[in-house]
């Protein structure tokens, strides 16, 4: 009995690790990257069709091309250091990401939301303000 005890506890922890593990790869490989390495061209190719882009106080819906056109000039402006996450969460058709964007001229929080499966996720909605 206290040998199934000790299997279950196990076992119980094994699943909450790799479900943790899991959230890790909710987010498609060069995501991240794209945004550290300022590369508003990589990045838009994450971006699903139709994005609704919020930066700062603007907010609206672009075509992949305007967002991307957008991003390069907020790029320009800001010049990436680094983007540290905060949180990860959401299902796994439907990750999001939490973090902040930290650029020459100030620190950004950074939040998107993925819609599809694993790397063939598509940002759907980008949101960059001030902190």
């Amino acid at each position: 009995m206290r040998f199934l005890k000790y299997i279950l506890i196990i076992a119980i922890q094994v699943l909450s690790i790799s479900a943790f593990a899991q959230q890790e790869q909710d987010l498609p490989k060069g995501l991240v990257a794209s945004f550290q390495q300022g590369n508003s061209i990589s990045l838009a190719g994450f971006f699903s069709d139709r994005i609704e882009l919020k930066i700062q106080d603007k907010e609206a819906i672009y075509s992949r091309s305007q967002a991307k056109q957008i991003m390069a000039k907020f790029f320009e402006k800001y010049k990436p250091k680094s983007l540290k996450k905060k949180h990860i969460g959401g299902k796994a058709d439907s990750p999001y990401f939490i973090g902040t964007l930290m650029t020459d001229n100030g620190n950004f929080r950074t939040t998107f939301l993925l819609k599809g499966d694993g790397n063939k996720a598509l940002i759907h909605r980008l949101s960059i303000e001030q902190e």
